[in-house]
């Protein structure tokens, strides 16, 4: 009876874990795929860029092993500085505009989209995003990384960009 309870607390348990939802091969490498819905990607940067807007300021935060939050200047479309709340800007340049912004994300996939890794090493699993639909800006970028067990890293770095305001 014992062993018939504790299956019925331990199945629930195993069907709710966040599995990665990929391949071991028998050489030891996890297959290459990494998950991002690149049709909501592509139709937010082309509403973007469409709409014109090239004077503008955000908050960014950049958390992981290295950390930044501060506004963002940018004006005709260049970043022209920022304020500071602690860490430098020159570490997240890639951030410093929304194209660039858009570009990096990009970037970030072409690279990763299908590289094979060793299911030992600390690897890129995701890149989630989520949008401003009224701006047509990420708002928060995730790059999640698998860690094997050896490892004390919590495998996400996380980007948030806030108080967006802009003129076209």
């Amino acid at each position: 009876m014992r062993k018939m309870v504790a299956l019925l607390f331990v199945l629930p348990l195993l069907a709710s874990c966040d599995l990665p939802n990929r391949t071991v091969e028998a050489n030891g490498t996890v297959a290459a795929g990494l998950k991002f819905d690149g049709r909501t990607f592509g139709e937010q940067r082309r509403l973007w860029r469409s709409s014109g807007t090239k004077d503008y300021s955000y908050d960014l935060a950049a958390l992981g092993y290295i950390s930044y939050e501060g506004t963002v200047s940018v004006v005709n479309g260049d970043f022209k500085g920022d304020d500071p709340d602690w860490g430098t800007i020159e570490e997240f340049l890639e951030y410093s505009t929304i194209d660039k912004v858009y570009d990096e994300i990009e970037a970030m996939f072409l690279k990763h989209k299908d590289a094979e890794q060793s299911k030992s090493d600390f690897h890129f699993t995701e890149i989630a995003v989520e949008y401003d639909t009224a701006n047509h800006i990420p708002t928060k970028i995730f790059h999640k990384y698998y860690c094997p067990p050896n490892l004390a890293v919590d495998g996400t770095f996380v980007f948030e960009i806030r108080n967006f305001a802009g003129t076209k």
